[in-house]
This record gives structure tokens, sequence and C-alpha cells, in this order.
């Protein structure tokens, strides 16, 4: 039950992949938040505090660069990985090895590349996401391995990959 797949990536499906690829946990995403509204929240009864206590406007003109500043950091800390993932997809696009043509097979083994002949098993995955566009598999050493629905002759080779990759990872959903 191998399935076949061949293809060139475009720059929307490498940006799809890294991004799915990196996505946090939903406890990590919550953490951030928390984290940013902690440190938004401090920020403001600081400043409404030194304001009382200093008697002077809380919007003083002489502090709006130091307000602006400090609320860019937090978004900064929030928006940091989106950063960091965009300039790891463009690294990835920029690599001139992304304009071939990439082939090979999922089967019950793994994800054969051909040409170099790779084997990338099912226990080398360490995550997997899958939409109903792409296929990502990430390795515990940061392989990335991506397979858009285009990559694909027919639907029916399509379903056979998620349900081959569905099966051979099904202990990641618990």
């Amino acid at each position: 039950m191998d399935v076949e797949f061949k293809g060139t990536y475009t720059r929307k499906d490498v940006f799809r992949a890294v991004f799915l690829a990196n996505q946090p946990t939903r406890k990590r995403a919550l953490i951030r938040m928390g984290i940013a509204v902690l440190a938004l929240v401090i920020y403001i009864a600081y400043t409404v505090l030194t304001s009382i206590q200093n008697k002077t406007p809380l919007l003083d003109p002489n502090l709006i660069g130091s307000h602006v500043m400090y609320l860019l950091l937090i978004a900064l800390f929030l928006y940091y990985p989106n950063i960091t993932t965009t300039i790891t997809a463009l690294k990835i696009w920029n690599a001139p090895t992304m304009r071939h043509e990439y082939r090979g097979t999922i089967s019950s083994e793994g994800v054969l590349y051909a040409g170099k002949k790779t084997l990338i098993t099912w226990e080398m995955i360490a995550k997997k996401q899958v939409t109903p566009e792409i296929i990502v598999l990430l390795t515990s050493n940061g392989i990335l391995c991506f397979f858009p629905r285009g990559f694909f002759v027919s639907e029916g080779d399509w379903q056979r990959a998620n349900q081959l990759v569905e099966f051979n990872l099904s202990e990641m959903d618990k």
C-alpha cells in the first residue's frame, strides 16, 4: 500500500509547513499570553501608582516614548515565535534545493525519498500536523518533511497517505 508523491514546492507550501511545524502547543501559547498580560498589568499599575505619588499626569508627554517602548517590547515578546518562524521559512525557501522536484513513497516503513534513497522511519517522527491541504512531519533531529495535496496524483492517493500517517503515528494524538 505504498503511495507515491512527486512535486515541486511553492513558497506558500514552505511557509505553511514551517508555521505548522513550529506551531506551539495550546499550553505554551496560553502561558506566553498570560506572561504578556501580567507584564502589561504590572506596567499599567506601576504607571498609575507613580503618577499618583508624583502628582503628574497619567500620560505625561515626557514619558510617551518610554510607554511606547514598553508596549512594543510586550508585542515583540508575543510575536517573537512568529518572527523566528518567518525567518526560518525564508531561509528554507531561499535554499536552492527547494526549486528541485521531490519524489518518493510513503509506506508502512516510513517516507522514502527517491534520488538519495533517504528513508525517514515513523519512529524518527517527533511531531505531525495534518490539514486538508498539507501533511507536515518533523523528526526529532529537525528534518522537516511535508507533502502538499498536489504532490499526489489522485484524491485516493492523498487519502491513503493520510491514512498511513494517521495509522503509523496514532500514538502522537494520545
